[in-house]
């Protein structure tokens, strides 16, 4: 933070960060979960010396903040780790950044997929069974949350709590068990509606337009899929639309109601290049096109960014 910022009015982001520790404080928290706002080091949040610091897959995104390389947003993302923490990773090109913060500052580390083993048992549309093993034994969950990437998310929480228990707290498996169990995202490979399905996920970068795609072939294979798209500027369109575009037999792109986002027509452009594209003025009119357009076995996926996701939920009338 340079000098001239440090006299700057705060941001949004800061204010509101600020009311959320003052609202923990009040009600005298045992736990607070705080996620990270951008980066990790100079984030809002980043004030708190947390018990457990979790970093998860670090991938080439906020670049213009971050860094160029996954190596440099990886240092930035370690910022978090504090001597006061433990802290849980997952094996990837980035851990030799995280275990040299590690190392500097003795903090114990737990890698998921090198300490801690995660395995998919069974899985349809009301969730997937996961069988996690490391040094606390092996525990069988079952989580609502849908997606193969979201069996590395389950593992990375699991080893979490565990650390918790080690830092003091009395958190049995049975409770972290039935904690995973009521776990609800919506927007995360949301089903709304059947016949046609309607999903609405809130993938924004091309990493989690991959782990969509993959999800969709995994849990409707052969299904025709009408995709409607709306995408924030600063992401890597073209990398998204390669992701999603050959899944699409058409696609609805759109603008969600934010001045950073692309417009209609340029998603369009960038997915003709894999699938037939129309651009529709808003996600509504995107999303009712895209029904009068759909037969019963159809699946609509709805995606792209958060705004997206939400303008989604408000129109088809789900208000988590």
């Amino acid at each position: 933070m340079t000098a001239a910022r440090a006299i700057d009015h705060p941001t949004f982001f800061e204010v509101t960060t600020a009311m959320a520790f003052e609202y923990f404080h009040e009600r005298q928290v045992d736990i607070a979960v705080i996620e990270v706002g951008m980066g990790g080091r100079m984030d809002a949040t980043n004030v708190v010396d947390g018990l457990v610091s979790v970093v998860t897959r670090v991938d080439l995104e906020h670049t213009e903040h971050l860094g160029k390389t996954v190596s440099r947003i990886a240092r930035e993302k370690a910022g978090i780790i504090k001597p006061t923490s433990r802290a849980v990773t997952v094996a990837q090109s980035a851990l030799p950044v995280i275990e040299a913060r590690c190392r500097e500052l003795h903090a114990p580390l737990t890698v998921v997929n090198r300490d801690v083993r995660a395995e998919r048992g069974g899985s349809d549309w009301r969730g997937q069974d996961i069988r996690i093993r490391g040094s606390f034994g092996e525990i069988d969950v079952r989580t609502p949350l849908l997606g193969t990437f979201q069996v590395e998310n389950v593992a990375l929480a699991v080893a979490a709590l565990v650390d918790l228990r080690g830092a003091g707290f009395s958190i049995p498996l049975e409770a972290i068990r039935r904690g995973i169990a009521m776990a609800r995202w919506p927007g995360r490979l949301d089903l709304i509606r059947e016949r046609p399905s309607i999903l609405v996920d809130g993938a924004h970068n091309r990493p989690a337009a991959e782990a969509l795609a993959g999800a969709i072939t995994d849990l409707l294979p052969g299904r025709k899929v009408l995709l409607v798209v709306g995408i924030l500027n600063d992401k890597d369109l073209a990398g998204m639309a390669a992701a999603l575009g050959p899944l699409a037999s058409r696609v609805y792109a759109c603008r969600p109601k934010t001045h950073r986002a692309f417009d209609g027509e340029e998603v369009a452009r960038a997915f003709r290049l894999h699938a037939e594209s129309v651009s529709i003025p808003s996600v509504r009119d995107a999303i009712d096109a895209s029904i009068r357009g759909a037969g019963s076995d159809d699946i609509i996926l709805i995606t792209g960014s958060i705004y997206t996701a939400g303008e989604a939920l408000d129109h088809l009338g789900v208000h988590p």
